[in-house]
């Protein structure tokens, strides 16, 4: 009886130090292929922001063309074949595809038409997808090789759809790569695309496996649907045989890297030490040389230890190399979600990354839901939020900045920004976006802000001191004749007096619209986004600079008709942005010869097809050098004389107009000059607190109106 029991425990413990080591087997094996599997994903990150580089010179490529520009045109298309020709980043082919879907421009010569208008990654764009697209291996037309396209609309001038650029990849070579990342007998390596299961690249037997059908249901797919990495077991898809998997979704793209390590071939030390193990105990309970075998066991198992240690080692080592990235990630101001909008647009699933509970103080169950994040932030109700993912759906990607309340009750500035990840044919969309806090960097802006407007204050103060000093004059004078009347003729005087005190009352009203615009305009300003009028914009700014502008002899005449519609901004930020370009305007004509005559042209147009308002202004000025054009809305650049500017005017209208989610351009007009156009959003209904008329500005303006400043 006590040599069963002492044959059960034997073989218990035995059994027990056998899984403990095949548990530690697994977990190294898991280590290593997820490391790896990181390591591939960082290196295919870096070839995706090249091929976007790539596009993005493709499209400035087409614009030179259509700009007129041919040697430029030609000189970026020479080095498009070059890369094409040294198949740097893997790049096999570059071509543009025409909107209505043949051929028009690639780096491999072709001398018949190539109809592409059937192929996959022209229909996505032509059907409305903004982003990039990346489409199913697929043999060219005009390359004759296997590849993979990485796609992005062609914009014409005016934002529409022109057609299609294409980055051909080549996915034998990614192929290549993989076979030549060994880890091991019988390990897979491959790249698929989410969430159709398309196999992208393959480490074994690539090209045959490319034509393998698309397989949604594959295990790693279905797991990285609730998580973006991880480790599964599960059977390679070719071969049958059980695999170790380690998985990544690559950053923000629809596609995913895959590293499996044979089961068998990871476990085969194990197996055999376990055979090694019964073998062991059995020979040690049947055997007359106990004493012999058990210490022969003990050896061994000393080995086996020492061994065991060598591996803790290196996986404690990998560990906390794993902890080391995972900490430096953690430190970025950022948190990075998911969700998922229905197609009536309601948010249906929404995960986010434990770095909000740093950003905002709140716990993370307070967190789990998109409801719970938005009920946190301030200035921004239902409606605002409907008009973002709007936004981000339609566009492509979008950001907003807003307020949100911190758990101790301070109020953060946060900036959310996301872009769609891929949309099913149910309608749902899927997106992933980061919010960043931006509160420092909205603290530098108010304070550069302040500074300008101080330093614009300071530029006006002479003019509107002796724009005060004349109505204030009129009144002295008015009331000083109408005490004069009085003392000589008594009640005969009154008519006369009471006419002096009417004038007393014009010139009051004169200067207090002086003195309100100023204040205004000298205030801090925590107004939200609203509808604001053009024509408020430009007569607020007007009463502001009206004296410099006379004083530098410039004549102003105003284009704008009394119908346009309001737009979305602060007037407060909106007037500013007039001003400074209005005194940029004034200090640019300085230069101009004593017989050319100095003109400021404000004008509007609207444009109901992109929903957006111009504001135009126009002087005749000498212009602003070609090679400048690009750099003069940059922090500190000026081309002002030393100790009349500080750089920072032009960068700060820049900031205001985006934030107004519009823009600012500049440009030489043809007949000469300068135009600076601030676009603005047109207000929607959601902007509209309450409808109205625009103010009775007449449609056209009259020569009165074109007023000389002089």
């Amino acid at each position: 009886m006590a040599w069963i029991v002492i044959a059960v425990i034997a073989i218990a413990l035995g059994e027990a130090y056998v899984s403990q080591y095949r548990k530690e087997r697994i977990q190294e094996a898991t280590q290593l292929s997820s490391v790896a599997a990181e390591a591939l994903e960082q290196s295919l990150l870096r070839s995706v922001e090249a091929m976007e580089s790539i596009q993005s010179l493709m499209q400035t490529r087409v614009n030179l063309e259509r700009a007129g520009d041919r040697a430029g045109a030609v000189a970026i298309g020479e080095y498009l074949r070059g890369i094409a020709r040294e198949e740097k980043f893997g790049v096999l082919q570059l071509a543009i595809i025409q909107a209505n879907g043949w051929l028009q421009w690639s780096t491999v010569d072709f001398s018949d038409p190539v109809w592409l208008g059937d192929r996959e990654h022209y229909l996505v764009h032509r059907d409305g997808q903004k982003g990039m697209s990346i489409s199913s291996p697929l043999i060219g037309r005009a390359s004759g090789r296997w590849s993979v396209q990485f796609t992005r609309p062609l914009l014409n001038d005016r934002g529409e759809f022109d057609g299609v650029i294409v980055v051909s990849f080549d996915p034998l070579k990614l192929s290549k790569t993989l076979a030549d990342l060994r880890f091991g007998e019988n390990s897979v390596s491959a790249v698929l695309s989410i969430p159709h299961g398309r196999l992208i690249a393959r480490s074994a037997d690539a090209e045959n496996q490319l034509r393998r059908p698309a397989n949604p249901n594959l295990p790693v797919l279905l797991a990285a649907r609730t998580n973006p990495s991880g480790s599964i077991f599960a059977k390679n898809a070719v071969t049958e045989r059980p695999m170790i998997m380690s998985y990544r979704v690559i950053g923000n793209l629809p596609l995913l890297v895959l590293i499996g390590l044979d089961e068998d071939a990871a476990l085969a030390d194990a197996e055999s030490f376990a055979t090694w193990v019964h073998t062991a105990i059995f020979a040690t309970l049947l055997s007359a040389a106990a004493l012999l075998a058990f210490f022969a066991q003990r050896s061994a198992r000393m080995r086996s230890r020492m061994e065991l240690d060598l591996t803790r080692q290196d996986a404690m080592a990998a560990e906390m190399a794993r902890t080391q990235i995972a900490r430096l990630l953690s430190g970025l101001p950022a948190a990075v979600y998911r969700m998922n909008i229905s197609a009536a647009g309601d948010v249906q699933a929404f995960e986010i990354t434990e770095i909000a509970a740093r950003l905002t103080g709140y716990d993370m169950k307070e967190l789990t839901t998109r409801q719970g994040w938005m009920e946190k932030v301030e200035g921004m109700d239902a409606t605002a939020w409907t008009t973002y993912f709007r936004n981000v759906v339609y566009d492509g990607e979008a950001s907003v900045e807003y307020h949100f309340r911190h758990r101790d009750g301070t109020t953060l500035w946060f900036r959310d920004q996301a872009r769609v990840l891929e949309t099913d044919p149910s309608g749902e969309v899927s997106i992933v976006g980061y919010v960043s806090d931006i509160t420092r960097e909205r603290t530098i802006q108010a304070q550069a802000f302040a500074a300008s407007k101080l330093a614009t204050l300071g530029e006006m103060a002479t003019g509107l001191a002796h724009e005060l000093n004349q109505p204030i004059a009129i009144m002295s004078l008015a009331a000083e004749n109408a005490s004069q009347m009085l003392e000589r003729k008594g009640a005969e005087g009154i008519k006369f007096a009471i006419q002096r005190m009417g004038r007393i009352a014009e010139q009051a009203t004169r200067a207090r619209t002086i003195v309100n615009h100023l204040r205004i305009f000298g205030r801090q300003n925590d107004e939200g986004l609203g509808p604001i009028n053009l024509h408020e914009i430009v007569d607020g700014a007007l009463a502001l600079v009206g004296s410099a502008l006379r004083s530098a002899g410039v004549t102003v005449g105003i284009r704008m008709t009394g119908t346009m519609p309001p737009v979305v901004g602060q007037l407060v930020l909106a007037e500013h942005v007039m001003v400074n370009l209005m005194l940029n305007a004034r200090d640019a004509m300085d230069h101009n010869p004593p017989d050319k005559p100095r003109h400021l042209t404000i004008s509007a147009s609207h444009n109901p097809a992109t929903g957006t308002v111009t504001l135009s202004l126009h002087d005749s000025g000498p212009g602003i050098k070609p090679d400048l054009l690009d750099r003069v809305f940059e922090p500190f650049f000026t081309t002002k004389e030393v100790g009349k500017g500080t750089g920072l005017g032009l960068s700060i209208c820049h900031g205001i107009m985006r934030s107004f989610g519009g823009n600012i351009l500049a440009l030489n007009a043809p007949e000469g000059g300068a135009v600076f156009s601030a676009v603005f959003r047109q207000a929607g209904d959601e902007d509209l607190a309450e409808p109205g008329d625009p103010q009775g500005h007449p449609d056209t303006i009259s020569a009165a109106e074109n007023r000389s400043i002089a």
